[in-house]
Order: structure tokens, then sequence, then C-alpha cells
């Protein structure tokens, strides 16, 4: 077994022991969706105002980005702020298990337990309000991904940027709020007045879930919102390595 097969393991199991993180980053999601079509009346009718869609099929993609956005916004930054803060990273420069390994590793379990919560969602859509499957799954997925990587990009970022964990949490939920505002969580964006949805045009989760919302039910994602995702991807990703240090 490689070290960072070992590595990945060993943040995968601190991972299980965050009880928190774990419920919202990994169960809340799909509970999210099932609460809000269970206890609402007439989230399973066709709306007329959301062009014949329900309710539970626009809130479908909204819960699976407030999964990301947990991870990578609340759960992400004070793990990597609190690695450094305590000289974790500074100690394994000096080792033959790098830091990039950690940081690696750290992603590649924060990005499981986002695909699991993101299935999760879609299981719950499908098997209890009958909500079809994607309908352009390769789009669905890209969006995916380029949503992800806006999420983590910035939880990496901020990680970088802040000296302790208790910062980190402050900061990532002063982001992690507004993003969920413009994602639709409290209000779609169908219903949003056309300057606010204007304004979710150019989040990163305002466009992520407008692109897969297309992709679940069979338009192709716009220019505009798969160019939203693209540009933060990027410009987030090119900052948070550009800023990162390690100690």
């Amino acid at each position: 077994m490689s070290a960072t097969t070992k590595l990945t393991r060993m943040e995968g199991r601190l991972f299980l022991r965050e009880p928190i993180g774990l419920f919202f980053g990994l169960l809340f999601p799909a509970l999210l969706l099932l609460g809000l079509g269970s206890l609402f009346p007439g989230f399973g009718d066709p709306a007329p105002e959301l062009g014949g869609l329900r309710y539970i099929d626009v809130y479908a993609p909204v819960a699976i980005v407030f999964g990301l956005a947990m991870l990578g916004l609340a759960t992400f930054p004070p793990t990597l702020a609190s690695y450094r803060e305590f000289g974790i990273l500074r100690r394994l420069r000096t080792t033959p298990l790098s830091p990039a390994r950690l940081l690696s590793a750290q992603m590649l379990v924060q990005g499981s337990v986002a695909v699991l919560a993101g299935a999760g969602v879609i299981a719950v859509a499908a098997a209890s309000f009958d909500v079809s499957l994607p309908s352009q799954p390769l789009w669905f997925l890209l969006c995916w991904i380029l949503a992800a990587i806006a999420m983590f990009g910035t939880g990496m970022l901020i990680g970088s940027l802040v000296r302790t964990s208790q910062t980190a949490v402050a900061i990532g939920m002063a982001v992690f709020f507004p993003m969920l505002f413009f994602a639709g969580l409290w209000i779609p964006r169908e219903l949003m007045s056309d300057t606010l949805r204007t304004l979710s045009d150019f989040t990163p989760l305002g466009a992520a879930v407008q692109a897969m919302g297309d992709s679940w039910y069979g338009a192709t994602p716009t220019l505009l919102h798969m160019g939203v995702l693209v540009v933060y991807s990027v410009v987030v990703g090119l900052a948070a390595v550009r800023f990162f240090r390690w100690e």
C-alpha cells in the first residue's frame, strides 16, 4: 500500500470522527430534500410559476450544491488552517511524506464525500418523489465538477489566508450563506427578481444550480452559466495556489 493511500485512509478515518461535518456534508443534503418534499404542501405538484416543474424538481440541484458548499466552505478551510496553525504542514516538509500528499488526500476524502452526498440526493429525489434522473448526464457531471473545483478552491484560498481555524470557520460561513441564497435555497431562482437572478447568474453556485437544472431536465446549459463556472474554477484555483502557505 502506497504512502498516499495510507494517508488517504487516515484522513478518511479522521473525517468520520467528526460527526458534525459527516452529518452536514454527507447526510444533510438528502435529508434536506426529503424534509422539503415531505413537510411542505404542494412541493410535489406542478407549479406554473416554475414553468410546469415541481418545487421538488427545482430544489434537487440546490440540495446537491448545498453539500458542495458545506464541504468546501465550512469543513475544508478550518481543517487546512488547523494543519498549518499546529505546525503539521511544517513538520511534514521534513519527511518523505510531503504536505502536497496531505492536501491531495484531504481533497480526495472531501471529494468522495461530495460524490456520495450528490448520489444520495439523486437517489432520494428519484425514489421518494419520482424525480427523473439527469437527462444529460455528461453535462450534469461537468457542471458538478466545475462547481466542486470552485467551492474547494475557495475553501483552500480561505484556509491559506487565515491564521487560525476559528477565523477560517467565521470567514467560510460568511461566504457560505450568501452563496446559498444566490443558489436559491431560500428563494428559488425562478421566483427571484430580475436583479437578484442576474446577480445569481454571476455567482458560482447560482450558475451551477441553473446549469445542473438545465442538464437535469433536458436542456443544454447556457454559455453564460458554463462560462461563469469555468472562470470561477480557474481564477479561484490559481489564487489558492498562488497564496497558499505551508506555515
